[in-house]
């Protein structure tokens, strides 16, 4: 009999494990998600960022269109209501309930498109601040990266200290890189990296709390 109840036990011990590291696989596959979707926006942003740095002479012409301007511009209300509860929902990281909500990701694209042309307005008609706004569109984009490369190389859950440990080292290369190659002011990245950085703890720490099923207040 205490053969047999070892037995069970050790049964029971082994389903636990499995169905423990399901779960956390499941976490972190929903986390690798919420990352790639934000690396979709900031990436878009930063091609095209890149686009109107350059000058060229299609962007006058697309920044000239009346129709695409008020068509951007009347979706960024609706998209802002969208865009704070879209990761919370989680419609858009399962593809069952994506397909149920598809609103979701056209809201979604509606606001990256209008952050984009935001700054593709701004760095194509305000040269002056261009290698600022393109300063901070590569650290954000950066981040994003370092944030992904994290969460598929890691062999356990995702954590803030760990996290921040790449935020940080991210943030100082780019700082060194933007600083030599752009010339800008000390005072200026210091300040952009350290908003970049609280930037980043915001993304994990919203990200672990949908994991972990919290609501925000």
């Amino acid at each position: 009999m205490d053969y047999e109840q070892n037995n069970y036990q050790a049964f029971d011990i082994e389903i636990i494990d499995t169905e423990q590291q399901r779960i956390e696989y499941a976490r972190l596959s929903f986390i690798r998600k919420v990352f790639l979707i934000l690396l979709f926006q900031i990436g878009f942003t930063f091609i095209s960022t890149l686009i109107a740095y350059s000058q060229i002479a299609i962007i006058e012409y697309l920044l000239l269109q009346t129709i695409l301007i008020l068509d951007i511009y009347g979706c960024i209300d609706l998209s802002n209501i969208f865009a704070n509860e879209l990761f919370k929902s989680k419609f858009i990281c399962k593809s069952r309930l994506a397909k149920q909500h598809p609103y979701n990701y056209i809201c979604y694209s509606c606001f990256t498109l209008s952050i984009s042309y935001i700054f593709i307005y701004t760095t194509h008609h305000y040269p002056t601040y261009s290698n600022h706004i393109l300063s901070l569109i590569t650290l954000q984009i950066g981040i994003i990266i370092s944030l992904i490369t994290y969460s598929y190389f890691t062999t356990s859950e995702i954590n803030l200290n760990k996290g921040l440990i790449c935020i940080v080292i991210t943030t100082t290369l780019l700082f060194i890189f933007l600083f030599l190659y752009f010339k800008l002011s000390l005072i200026f990245l210091f300040i952009l990296s350290f908003l970049i950085i609280l930037y980043g703890m915001h993304i994990i720490i919203d990200t672990l709390l949908i994991v972990n099923g919290e609501v925000r207040s």
